[in-house]
């Protein structure tokens, strides 16, 4: 039983040592994060390396938003969105709210929020210069 408990130990030890020098893991936090626009509701970034192309002229691109505190005693709220965004009306719809996936999310319009058009703006135009 000695033995079998030893070479679990063992390969656990090397499953962590194989992850520690793999590229996926040094892609974890290789993100470039460029704040867009700051409002009283909170801040927008985007994930620059994020953009990817997708069928019918679409992008998707990660996004983080800080909701700025509405009560003094508040922290505020840090969520991160993976947003499918047509360029061309205009629209967009989130894919992924904190790592959920949002499977029945639906397109929509930003509704003059300026945070969302200042998101769709700039990553249709870093799609474009590509």
């Amino acid at each position: 039983m000695k033995i079998i408990s030893n070479l679990i130990y063992l390969s656990f030890a090397i499953f962590i040592f194989i992850l520690n020098f793999s590229d996926y893991s040094n892609a974890i936090g290789n993100v470039d994060w460029v704040l867009l626009k700051e409002n009283n509701d909170g801040k927008e970034w985007i994930d620059k390396g994020s953009i990817k192309p997708l069928p019918n002229g679409e992008i998707s691109v990660l996004t983080k938003f800080f909701k700025n505190p509405t009560d003094p005693n508040d922290e505020g709220k840090l969520s991160l969105y993976v947003m499918r965004i047509n360029c061309e009306q205009k629209k967009f719809k989130d894919t992924s709210i904190n790592g959920i996936p949002q499977f029945k999310s639906k397109w929509q319009s930003s509704n003059n929020d300026e945070l969302i058009d200042v998101v769709i703006e700039n990553s249709c135009s870093e799609f474009s210069n590509e």
